[in-house]
């Protein structure tokens, strides 16, 4: 009971170590973070070896990797060094230039692959010492209850219709296209039917289990049809390297289908009126509403819609950044 009373003799300090151990998978750079000596570090995990009873890290070949208890730790640890952070650090003297948070954010697929580029860019800058977790919104991740729980800070969405009990803000609208093969039998630029449109066989990047959040999904529910999605895929990036040859169909931002038609082995369809504007916006739980953390990540990623050219399609140097 002695030995749980104190922590078994942890500290705040040991616990940040502990972290960055994990992570890092590294003494000499975790050393070097803290500004500390190597076997300064060194003595400490080997402290924190004895308290877990586990090696926590090991070495495999030329790199360290961790034990499964080290993995189990990990996740802990994580949450309990963000958590101290979080009510350590006042609400009311945030500095992002200072700050440790984990910032965590839920945004749609579609979004994502523009706004994220900017997003780690600006955070780069002002907020040097944030960490950034990002989310695509699903029915498994619980987003919805995971926001209520402070699980996440922000959500990108773009249903159809916004959740009532969150709080919500627009923050943009994309003229949508559909992106189809060039040896499609319907001519470039032609303007589609609702009709038409559903008997495509669909691409998308939501799958089987999420497609009643799709915003798609969503405004053909309000016609009464459905499409036909016979391809479903994790990763926005890599659709339209899937097109050629065949006869799918995958709806997009015009401006993104007609960057992706430029070398000829994709064309893009209009769509019909009824489907044609895909809207963005902000989503956030009443309990944040006036939080001076929570205000400046929204008014930041407002600002960085006002600012920049969010829905052109990044350059390969953003999105390398990203990776």
């Amino acid at each position: 009971m002695s030995s749980r009373s104190n922590f078994f003799g942890l500290s705040l300090r040991d616990l940040d170590i502990l972290r960055r151990l994990l992570n890092e998978r590294s003494v000499s750079r975790v050393a070097s973070q803290l500004g500390q000596s190597q076997p300064s570090v060194s003595a400490t995990l080997r402290r924190l070896r004895d308290i877990f009873g586990d090696p926590l890290l090991v070495r495999s070949g030329q790199r360290m990797v961790l034990t499964d208890k080290g993995m189990m730790v990990s996740a802990h640890v994580e949450e309990l060094v963000n958590g101290f952070v979080e009510l350590l650090e006042s609400d009311e003297t945030f500095d992002p230039a200072t700050s440790e948070r984990t910032i965590r954010i839920a945004a749609a697929t579609s979004f994502e692959f523009f706004l994220v580029p900017h997003l780690i860019s600006e955070l780069h800058k002002i907020a040097p010492r944030c960490r950034l977790e990002l989310f695509v919104p699903t029915l498994q991740s619980g987003v919805e209850t995971g926001r209520e729980n402070g699980g996440l800070d922000a959500i990108v969405g773009n249903w159809p219709v916004p959740p009532q009990h969150l709080k919500h803000m627009p923050l943009a609208s994309s003229e949508l296209a559909c992106l189809v093969c060039a040896t499609h039998p319907l001519p470039a630029g032609t303007r589609l039917t609702l009709e038409e449109y559903v008997r495509l066989n669909h691409i998308s990047p939501s799958s089987q289990q999420d497609l009643s959040i799709s915003p798609i999904e969503g405004m053909l529910l309000r016609h009464g049809l459905e499409r036909r999605v016979v391809v479903s895929v994790p990763d926005y990036s890599i659709i339209p390297q899937l097109l050629p040859g065949t006869d799918y169909a995958f709806t997009v931002g015009r401006r993104y289908a007609e960057h992706a038609a430029r070398d000829g082995t994709l064309k893009h369809l209009v769509m019909p009126e009824e489907l044609s504007v895909m809207a963005f916006y902000l989503l956030w739980h009443e309990r944040s509403q006036s939080s001076r953390y929570h205000r400046w990540l929204r008014e930041t990623i407002r600002r960085l819609v006002r600012e920049r050219d969010v829905l052109a399609v990044p350059e390969a140097s953003l999105i390398r950044a990203r990776l």
